[in-house]
């Protein structure tokens, strides 16, 4: 597999990425773009793009949160009913 420093991976891909997308190596290695030893890539991080909107999901995830708990609470009494009758109607050995 080739490996590449984040400078050549740029140059040769027409890019201007930065180090949060991708994941080096801790050690240096030598890059086959320019042959110095540079730490190289390794792969893409996954999660890239969601760590990128997070301040545009956080608002839906906080009111997703109140919603369910909002309707979890409605309906506790409910299942409160229903575990009780339920309960109840087990045979006694």
């Amino acid at each position: 597999m080739a490996e590449f420093c984040l400078d050549c991976w740029n140059k040769l891909n027409e890019r201007n990425d930065n180090e949060k997308k991708y994941i080096l190596s801790d050690d240096l290695d030598l890059c086959e773009g320019c042959g110095r030893w540079k730490p190289v890539i390794i792969m893409t991080r996954k999660r890239y793009y969601m760590y990128k909107f997070r301040y545009i999901i956080f608002p839906f995830k906080v009111i997703f949160i109140i919603i369910y708990f909002l309707l979890r609470l409605i309906i506790l009494p409910y299942l409160i009913y229903m575990y009780k009758n339920a309960k109840n109607k087990r045979p006694k050995a």
